[in-house]
C-alpha cells in the first residue's frame, strides 16, 4: 500500500511539472528581481513573499512546495523572473543562493581583495574597506589594538554566496586566520602584531619562498641596530594608500614620500601591515636565517644578492638590473 502511495504522489509530481513547463511558462518574462529570503521565514512566508513580489502565486508555490518535499528554502538573495516555472523556482531555492569560488593571492592588500570581492558581485568594494579601517567591529581578543584589519585578512580560496555582507566574508577570513596563523604564536602572543606587519613586507620583498627567511633576518637584524628598514614595498603601499598611485618601479623622489609608512624616513616599523601574508611569511619571521646581513638587492635572475656591508651591496647593486 506504501509504495502505491509514494507512486501515486509521484505521478502527481510529474504532472505537475509538465503542467507547469507546458502551460504556466510566461515565455516573456517580466523583468528579474533580486528576492531577499530571511533566515528563518517559513515557508507559507516565502510563499507569500513571491507572491508579493509578482514571481508566482503563493497556492502553486506551496503545493509544489510540498509534493516535492521541499520544504525548507535557503536563506539568501536570489535573482527570480515574473512567470518563471514553479518547479525552477523551488528547486533554486532548495539549492540555495548561487556561490563563487574567490581566491586572494599571498600578498593582496585589503583594497585588492576588495576589487575582488566587488567583480563577483560579492559586496561592494567601498563596504569590505570601511569594516577593514575598524578592527573594533570584530569581537576578536587578538585584534584589540589593531589599527586596521590589514594583515589579518587571511589570503585563501574561499567560497561565497552571492551577495554576502562583506561583514561575514571578514569574519570567515578571521575564523581562517584564528585557525592556521593563531597557533604559530602559542606562547608568543605579544608578538603577534608587530609579528604580521614584519611579514606583510617580507611577503612583498620576496619573490622566492626559500629567500624568506633571508629577507627577513635582513629586516630584523637592521631592527635590532636601529637603522631604518628602508624597504621600497612600504613606499609603493604609502603611495597607492594616500596618494591613489599605482607604481611598479619608484624614483628617488619617491623615497622622500611623507607617510608613515615609509621606511626610508621613519624608523622602526609602519602603522600596520601593508598587506595580507602567507604562511611562509609569517614563519620566516618566527624563524628567520640566521645570518648578519644588512643588504639586498634583487638581480638579473629574479634572485636577490645579500650583503652584509654597504660597500658590499653597492657591489651587488652594480650587478642589478
Amino acid at each position: 500500500m506504501k509504495s502505491w502511495v509514494v507512486m501515486l504522489m509521484a505521478l502527481v509530481l510529474l504532472g505537475w511539472v509538465f503542467v507547469d513547463f507546458a502551460f504556466f511558462f510566461d515565455h516573456s518574462l517580466g523583468a528579474p528581481k533580486d528576492v531577499v529570503i530571511p533566515k528563518g521565514m517559513s515557508l507559507s512566508g516565502v510563499a507569500h513573499l513571491l507572491e508579493k513580489e509578482g514571481i508566482t502565486s503563493s497556492f502553486r508555490f506551496l503545493v509544489f512546495a510540498l509534493l516535492s518535499r521541499k520544504t525548507t528554502p535557503i536563506a539568501g538573495q536570489y535573482r527570480l523572473w515574473p512567470g518563471m516555472p514553479v518547479a525552477s523556482i523551488v528547486r533554486l531555492l532548495s539549492q540555495g543562493p548561487p556561490r563563487v569560488r574567490v581566491t586572494f593571492p599571498e600578498g593582496f592588500t585589503a583594497e585588492q581583495m576588495a576589487e575582488v570581492l566587488e567583480h563577483f558581485g560579492v559586496c561592494r568594494k567601498e563596504e569590505y574597506l570601511a569594516f577593514v579601517a575598524h578592527p573594533e567591529h570584530f569581537a576578536r581578543p587578538w585584534l584589540f589594538g589593531a589599527k586596521s584589519l590589514e594583515g589579518f585578512l587571511f589570503p585563501d580560496t574561499y567560497f561565497l554566496q552571492v551577495p554576502t555582507p562583506p561583514s561575514e566574508v571578514i569574519a570567515l577570513q578571521l575564523d581562517r586566520f584564528e585557525e592556521l596563523v593563531l597557533p604559530l604564536f602559542s606562547g608568543k602572543e605579544a608578538l603577534l602584531h608587530e609579528s604580521i606587519v614584519l611579514a606583510s613586507i617580507v611577503e612583498k620583498e620576496a619573490r622566492l619562498r626559500e629567500e624568506k627567511p633571508l629577507v627577513a633576518s635582513v629586516f630584523l637584524n637592521r631592527l635590532q641596530k636601529n637603522m631604518r628598514l628602508q624597504s621600497c614595498a612600504t613606499v609603493v603601499y604609502a603611495l597607492k594608500k594616500e596618494k591613489g598611485v599605482s607604481v611598479t618601479s619608484l624614483r628617488e623622489r619617491d623615497l622622500v614620500f611623507p607617510s608613515p609608512f615609509n621606511t626610508y624616513l621613519h624608523e622602526g616599523l609602519p602603522p600596520h601591515a601593508i598587506c595580507n601574508p602567507g604562511l611562509d611569511a609569517i614563519r620566516a619571521v618566527l624563524e628567520p636565517a640566521q645570518t648578519d646581513y644588512l643588504y639586498f638587492v634583487l638581480q638579473e635572475d629574479g634572485k636577490h644578492a645579500f650583503a652584509r656591508t654597504y660597500e658590499e651591496h653597492l657591489k651587488n647593486k652594480r650587478g642589478a638590473p
